[in-house]
């Protein structure tokens, strides 16, 4: 028997995927539609994923698709899921998300993550090869970048720098993981803690345990705060859920396996005969995640938000068509009983 469905608040992951047949202008068009949906729904944050050199996702520049959807919306907070920070040198980051709030004040937010989002050739051009940064020197970075938020230290090189927009025009930061480092070091800044649950969910409880034990107050937090994100394709159709499922999990088998896949089209998944060891890979992804009818998905965030007592969750959808993930959030909004506006 499942626990009770614990309200908490509810925000949206994105990636503006890019569907089979469907263009780029067609991802990130629909990236913007999701945004408003959701907030006609009534959830809290949209945030969108960097990532590079994906023929299926076309959120390779987040502070841009953020400022496109802020524009198209009016109260949802709206941020990355995340800006992966050793691409990216801090003070380019704090004047991107100093400019984000100056335009459209206190709705955004800055999620960093520590993975590059891409493969080493990709990342290598996106810092132009240089060596001395990258995710060895994230800690470091980090702290630059707050620093061009909220002032540098008297130790700290870059004191002389000021980031304009960005000085005094801060987001709200997050720190993303997926492993135990990065709740330590958010922990350590007194960050809130975003966890990647939907592609790591078997550390999704040790690592939120590991930043909570050792969580130092900070000026942005007296006590540690924690969210999770969920992977959620979800109808009262269970052959339907199959449909929108299979093609996302296609291109993840096949991602796993090296490759950069051009979208997957539902009638291609459904066709593919799958070894028994992608079935097992397809039943051991999907065992932590919410994929099913809304009775499921209910139980399955229940049981989700008992282990980890997250403070909020966070929905990311990889359902095959746009249709389907507004469905989703349709679902789980009236799972939770959010107030539509």
């Amino acid at each position: 028997m499942s626990p009770e469905l614990r309200r908490v608040p509810l925000n949206v992951l994105d990636l503006a995927h890019r569907a089979h047949g469907g263009s780029n202008a067609d991802a990130v068009r629909g990236s913007i539609h999701l945004a408003q949906q959701a907030e006609r729904l009534g959830y809290g944050r949209f945030w969108v994923a960097e990532h590079h050199g994906m023929p299926a996702i076309a959120s390779s520049a987040p502070a841009v698709l953020i400022a496109a959807i802020a524009s198209e919306t009016e109260r949802i907070r709206v941020g990355s899921g995340g800006v992966m920070l050793p691409n990216h040198p801090p003070l380019v980051v704090a004047e991107q998300f100093g400019t984000l709030r100056a335009l459209y004040g206190d709705r955004i937010d800055l999620g960093i993550g520590r993975a590059p989002g891409t493969d080493p050739v990709t990342a290598a051009a996106l810092r132009r090869g240089d060596p001395v940064h990258g995710a060895d020197n994230f800690p470091n970075e980090l702290v630059d970048l707050i620093g061009f938020f909220h002032g540098m230290g008297e130790e700290n090189p870059m004191r002389a720098i000021t980031a304009i927009p960005g000085l005094g025009d801060a987001p709200q930061m997050w720190l993303l993981g997926s492993s135990g480092f990065s709740a330590q070091l958010a922990a350590a800044l007194g960050l809130p803690f975003a966890f990647a649950h939907h592609f790591a969910g078997e550390n999704t409880e040790a690592a939120l345990e590991l930043y909570r034990s050792r969580f130092e107050p900070s000026r942005w937090l007296d006590e540690p705060h924690t969210m999770i994100a969920v992977n959620v394709v979800s109808d009262p159709d269970p052959e339907e859920v199959r449909r929108q499922t299979l093609p996302g999990l296609l291109s993840f088998i096949r991602m796993r396996q090296g490759q950069k896949p051009q979208p997957v089209s539902i009638e291609e998944a459904l066709a593919h005969e799958y070894t028994p060891l992608e079935e097992e890979f397809i039943r051991a992804r999907a065992a932590r995640q919410a994929m099913g009818t809304p009775d499921e998905v209910r139980s399955r965030l229940a049981s989700l938000l008992h282990s980890t007592d997250a403070d909020e969750l966070m929905i990311s959808s990889a359902a095959a068509t746009l249709e389907a993930r507004v469905r989703s959030l349709e679902i789980v909004a009236e799972l939770f009983e959010l107030a539509a506006v």
